[in-house]
């Protein structure tokens, strides 16, 4: 984990398309100690399943119960708007235990996250960083 608390997250996929592409640059933020991420943040994410930093979208927050059908998200039985994110075919439900996250991707169809995750909930202590701003895939001028 870094120990800075501001640094770049190089994008190492399109699964944020088209918001964010494989090889671009994010400003990313360690997170304060107690601070709850909101639901819509984008997060670095140190995957114990994946063994690899992630950067994914959070979608699903402690205690709630997730429905996603028709390439819709639908939280608690109140349909999200997610204008950021593409279509995906989808079907499934989740119930987020405290302290833990349910992450997506915004290009759903093309993303591995908690839907197909062995372990589709996310830890709060695994999130170190919200990203902040892109920047262009040569990095900083």
């Amino acid at each position: 984990m870094p120990h800075q608390p501001l640094w770049l997250t190089r994008i190492q996929s399109d699964s944020m398309a088209p918001g964010l592409r494989d090889g671009q640059l994010v400003w990313t933020i360690r997170p304060r100690r107690g601070h709850r991420p909101r639901r819509g943040a984008v997060v670095a994410v140190d995957s114990r399943e994946l063994e690899r930093r992630i950067v994914k979208r959070i979608v699903g927050l402690p205690g709630e119960h997730l429905r996603l059908e028709g390439g819709q998200v639908w939280v608690d039985g109140h349909l999200i708007a997610e204008p950021h994110a593409t279509p995906s075919t989808y079907r499934g439900t989740f119930d987020v235990p405290e302290a833990h996250y349910f992450l997506l991707g915004d290009n759903r169809d093309a993303s591995s996250d908690s839907r197909v995750w062995r372990n589709p909930y996310v830890a709060r202590a695994e999130i170190i960083g919200l990203l902040l701003r892109r920047l262009p895939p040569n990095g900083p001028e």
